[in-house]
């Protein structure tokens, strides 16, 4: 047979003794509510009694732990069952035991009582200390089954979050690898159309295609990244499209300071610049311009990309580059979920694309 086993809590110790002071104080103070004429003797022993008893449960919690625990599948109900009450019966007997034997030394030490006297005075109180002693158990029981529920309904969130977050770092990851190789198509090719045609220029852009592709895959594991780091990236990118449009290309960085270390998702800026140069400056006969502009206003943060577009034709920008901004769009709503808008707008020779994100802060 089982007797007497242990079954860790989980609940750190300092909890567990500060909840036995807890119920201490409120005994004592029940206590002390009914009586008529307290004496500082007679609260002094209560002190001794009762803290003795409850800092005694809170060293055999485990012990208790145990006997609440669900039965076992493979044993028999019957024998776990007479196992838990004998459990019950021996915790009863040792705090019993243990905090009367301590209880009565102390008088006897401190208040010149003698055995006789020191057994009289338990005698009347057995019965009804095994009662209470009893009900500590059932009590305590009762506690700590609250506890278990508590801490198993919190594991299960935590597992829920956790898979939560797993599910939302797959589906970024999936839709950051969607991205690259349209990033790398487009930029092999505007390489492409330099080769043959300027071979030095072609060269240059290898060199600068590559330590971009360096970057991108220093970061790879990260889904995060400051937005100071987001205009590395888009600058670097700048100069790559710069080898093929630079006489007729002309840009604008106004970025607020207070905006760098804002945490944004990776080549969160490449689908808007991409846009930018193949839905507005590759359709223009003339020069055109690139605005990238970037704040943070009270609780929002504004990233604001504007380019020039042919007037007097359709721009395909409308069409085209719906996965881009369809693919950008769901990874802002894995990160920021409610807390932002994309908004995009035409007008006659602009086309202008606005990311507002709410500050959690």
């Amino acid at each position: 047979m089982k007797i007497l086993r242990r079954q860790k809590t989980g609940i750190p110790k300092k909890y567990v003794f500060l909840v036995a002071l807890l119920f201490i104080i409120v005994v004592l103070i029940q206590i002390s509510g009914t009586e008529q004429n307290p004496n500082a003797a007679l609260f002094i022993r209560r002190i001794v009694l009762f803290g003795s008893v409850y800092f005694l449960w809170a060293l055999l919690l485990d012990y208790i732990n145990a006997i609440i625990k669900p039965f076992e599948k493979e044993r028999s109900i019957v024998l776990q069952i007479i196992e838990r009450l004998i459990s019950s019966g021996l915790l009863v007997i040792i705090n019993l035991g243990v905090t009367n034997i301590f209880y009565y030394a102390i008088l006897i030490s401190f208040e010149g009582m003698n055995f006789s006297e020191a057994y009289h005075d338990f005698q009347p109180y057995i019965l009804k200390s095994i009662i209470v002693r009893y009900l500590d158990v059932v009590i305590i029981g009762l506690i700590l089954k609250i506890v278990d529920a508590n801490q198993a309904l919190q594991r299960q969130k935590l597992q829920v979050v956790s898979l939560e977050n797993q599910l939302h770092i797959s589906q970024l990851e999936t839709l950051r690898n969607q991205l690259d190789p349209h990033f790398l198509f487009n930029t092999l090719h505007t390489l492409n159309t330099l080769i043959g045609y300027d071979d030095k220029k072609a060269r240059s852009m290898v060199i600068k295609v590559t330590n971009l592709l360096r970057k991108i895959l220093d970061k790879r594991e990260r889904q995060l990244i400051t937005f100071d780091e987001e205009l590395d990236y888009f600058k670097n990118y700048l100069e790559i499209e710069e080898e093929r449009f630079h006489d007729r290309l002309e840009v604008i960085i106004d970025i607020d300071d207070a905006t760098r270390e804002i945490m944004v998702p990776t080549l969160m800026l490449q689908p808007l610049i991409e846009n930018a140069f193949k839905h507005g400056i590759a359709q223009l006969e003339s020069k055109g311009n690139i605005k990238l502009m970037a704040l943070k206003k009270d609780n929002y943060f504004v990233i604001s990309l504007s380019n020039s577009i042919p007037k007097n034709k359709e721009s395909k920008a409308s069409v085209s580059t719906n996965y881009g901004l369809k693919n950008l769009d769901m990874r802002l709503r894995q990160v920021y979920g409610e807390n932002y808008v994309l908004h995009t707008q035409k007008e006659i020779d602009y086309y202008t694309i606005t990311i507002t994100i709410k500050n959690k802060n």
